[in-house]
């Protein structure tokens, strides 16, 4: 009788305990990581919002237009806060002064528990300074503030991509682009992001015209059907690009600024 017992019970609690530990396994397997695919940039305690911060990117932080995101965590129980008022002071100190350069600052909503921002860093980390990044967080699930004070590394592209210039009246612009996908072959949407600096602030450029003509120099030809970059919001003009053949292309702006003209300036970009 007691063999018998083992015979039916055992299986039935070894079946019922391999499904269990399959559904745990299966639920915690297939929940999205939001961080995929991202490159972490730094971390570190906004003291007095009881927050962990932590910062990620598509890449390695540039001189140019990079979009980061922000993950924040509760530094007591670790779970994830969603609900949040961020703020970006990025800094460079040059050792006899120090500035800052143009922030797109994260909604309080997260977007797949991250916060999305953006900034453009108008020259690289090295000799002539460093940055570092002050994320300020009000924590809206305690009503806490504090401040989070990350060191950061913002390298040099080759090409650059970021071009900034002064014009005769001594107004100072700073242009970046940014491809919402990988430069391929074919027709690309981009964008170019555009900023003027002015008493002190960085404020977007949303008055340019821009006659985009992009051109192969070793080739000595351009391409068709390309589309000119339009303003739509904050200093945001979205194009499109049509790169017939990988290599280095060069992307022409013809600025204007009301009827008055800023000249012509240009990214260089590689298509493989």
């Amino acid at each position: 009788m007691k063999t018998h017992f083992i015979n039916i019970v055992l299986p039935l609690l070894f079946s019922f305990l391999s499904s269990a530990l399959l559904f745990s396994c299966t639920e915690d397997d297939t929940k999205p990581d939001p961080t995929a695919g991202l490159v972490k940039i730094s971390e570190g305690y906004a003291l007095g919002a009881a927050a962990k911060v932590e910062v990620w990117a598509n890449e390695d932080l540039f001189a140019g237009y990079n979009s980061l995101f922000f993950a924040l965590y509760d530094s007591v129980n670790g779970e994830r806060i969603t609900d949040s008022h961020i703020h970006l002071h990025p800094a460079m100190d040059m050792h006899t002064m120090s500035h800052s350069c143009p922030v797109e600052e994260p909604e309080e909503q997260a977007v797949k528990e991250l916060f999305p921002a953006a900034i453009m860093f108008t020259m690289p980390s090295g000799n002539m300074g460093n940055w570092s990044l002050e994320v300020g967080v009000h924590n809206h699930s305690n009503g806490l503030s504090g401040k989070a004070n990350l060191e950061i590394d913002v390298k040099s592209t080759t090409p650059p991509r970021i071009i900034s210039f002064q014009t005769a009246s001594g107004q100072r612009y700073y242009l970046s682009y940014t491809f919402p996908e990988n430069i391929k072959v074919g027709v690309n949407e981009f964008e170019v992001i555009a900023y003027t600096f002015a008493e002190g602030e960085f404020v977007p450029s949303e008055d340019l015209t821009i006659n985009f003509i992009p051109e192969m120099p070793s080739m000595d030809h351009g391409s068709p059907n390309n589309v000119n970059p339009v303003h739509r919001s904050q200093g945001h003009y979205q194009g499109k690009a049509n790169f017939t053949m990988t290599g280095e292309w060069r992307l022409n702006l013809e600025l204007m600024s009301g009827t008055t003209s800023l000249g012509t300036k240009y990214f260089d970009v590689i298509v493989q």
